[in-house]
């Protein structure tokens, strides 16, 4: 049955209740929501964001407020901060049972720890629910299809549609069978009002909306977007909302709800911006990371380097190409900034955690490759070709002479094309990119050149290399200006 939404053209002050007949079975309730918080345990750069400031919000807001959910729409670990990572997601999952997360979902970048280990953080989230409706494939034995929780006596039914791979497009219409049981099931058990953890963007949201009239609220995730305003279905009156990334915000929906039909009678949506100079942290739960983050990687918190200027994804990758020739000794360094570097460099004064935030999860494993010049030649090309990104390089002069169109993609440079390289790449780089384009090129898989892996990591190169910038008492942005290799940035390339 749709549920339109019914709008009070009068402004809310400090209930719904007051706007509304005495005898209307109303509930109110707040939905207190993030996404995409990605490991980010620490208070975040900048000034603002990071879990023990969500922590100090939700704690806020409990001793002054009733009926309240605490929920997330996935992609929990990956990409943040050092200490995080050292656990393979366990503080993640720890602090969403210190802070009372009610309910979560799993995004694409929980399973990049691979499925066991997912199952077993649940251990450390004993108390949360994790709702994985439409992904089986091993985790049925782990998290539940659907969860049913209770506020003022009143039942709310929760899913969770996960992305853990494949399209959004591929996702919908994989779930549809699965999301429709357990909306049945939900129904079966009398919940009038369901809400879905969405690991999809806001747009497949409105469109699974359309084929589940029944979801009354999507909390949606993946995309990283963030909806100040409440997006709204016009055929089913259902909201949709989604609060940016990294904790740097947090969303609270007030909603006010007809018990007996499951309406939603009215409704309010705010993002919080999490400034550390307007919201409390826990202090308690601060105490606990730093702690931690003493005992698992005591150098995180190290003073590095001053930097002036934010520096994004490319001059992070510019960075990694010379730090890793200077410490593999090799002839070439590739490195793809879209496929590697998950943070830019922020402004001020950075720690050595902020270095391991730019790559330090996904280029852990450095390797050398030797190849010839045409084949380095060929793989600038056909990263264009076949839409896999760009990547940096160092070692070598090149330039992109046609880009456009894709079957004449032409790069030049100054190697010798049948001279062999020792190229330093990194294992990602290599099996999503590079191998890939050698065997494009003609290459036939049991005659690929051997990957042989280095004895450091990408932090353990420029942590090294960021090091001695700083003892030459130069900042980031100096290095970058005097460098030559900024002109793979700058250069003049056809366009469509």
């Amino acid at each position: 049955m749709y549920k339109k939404l019914f709008i009070s053209c009068i402004l809310l002050s400090t209930s719904f209740l007051f706007f509304f007949p005495v005898s209307l079975k109303a509930l109110e309730i707040h939905i207190v929501y993030t996404n995409d918080i990605h490991d980010h345990i620490r208070p975040g750069y900048n000034g603002q964001g990071g879990m023990p400031y969500i922590a100090g919000f939700v704690k806020g807001l409990k001793e002054k407020t009733r009926n309240i959910l605490v929920v997330d729409a996935g992609d929990l670990t990956d990409k943040g901060d050092m200490v995080a990572d050292y656990t393979n997601g366990e503080l993640m999952f720890v602090s969403l049972e210190k802070i009372g997360y009610d309910v979560v979902t799993l995004g694409n970048h929980d399973l990049d720890k691979g499925l066991d280990r997912l199952c077993k953080l649940k251990d450390f989230a004993s108390s949360v629910n994790i709702v994985t409706t439409n992904w089986k494939k091993g985790v049925e034995k782990c998290f539940n299809s659907w969860s049913i929780l209770e506020i003022g006596g009143y039942k709310i039914g929760f899913i969770g549609i996960v992305k853990l791979e494949g399209s959004e497009e591929k996702v919908i219409s994989e779930s549809l069978e699965s999301v429709n049981t357990a909306l049945n099931e939900l129904k079966e058990r009398g919940c009038n009002f369901v809400i879905a953890l969405s690991h999809l963007s806001s747009k497949s949201c409105l469109e699974l909306s359309k084929r589940f009239p029944d979801i009354d609220l999507f909390v949606s995730g993946h995309t990283h977007e963030l909806l100040r305003k409440a997006k709204v279905c016009e055929d089913t009156g259902a909201i949709v909302v989604q609060a940016g990334m990294y904790g740097l915000w947090i969303g609270v929906l007030k909603l006010l709800v007809d018990t007996d039909n499951g309406k939603v009678l009215n409704y309010e949506n705010n993002i919080v911006d999490l400034k550390h100079s307007e919201i409390q942290p826990d202090l308690e739960f601060l105490k606990w990371v730093v702690e931690k983050e003493k005992e698992i990687c005591p150098i995180a918190s190290k003073y590095l380097i001053e930097n002036k200027r934010e520096l994004n994804s490319s001059e992070v990758a510019m960075l990694a190409c010379r730090a890793l020739l200077l410490k593999s000794k090799a002839d070439v360094a590739l490195f793809h900034p879209r496929l590697l570097v998950r943070s830019t460099l922020p402004m001020g004064k950075l720690d050595y955690n902020a270095i391991y935030m730019t790559a330090g999860h996904r280029a852990k494993e450095i390797g050398v490759v030797v190849l010839k010049g045409r084949d380095i030649e060929e793989y600038m090309e056909n990263l264009v070709k076949y839409g896999w990104g760009r990547t940096m390089w160092d070692g070598f002069k090149g330039l992109y002479i046609r880009t456009f169109p894709l079957n004449e993609v032409e790069f030049r440079s100054d190697l010798d094309l049948d001279r062999a390289y020792k190229v330093v790449v990194s294992k990602r780089e290599w099996e999503g990119r590079l191998k890939r384009s050698l065997i494009k090129s003609g290459y036939k898989e049991e005659n690929l050149p051997e990957f042989k892996l280095c004895s450091f990591t990408y932090f353990d190169a420029v942590a090294e290399f960021i090091e001695n910038i700083s003892d030459d008492g130069k900042t980031l942005d100096d290095y970058l200006n005097l460098n030559a290799v900024s002109v793979q940035i700058k250069e003049e390339v056809e366009e469509p």
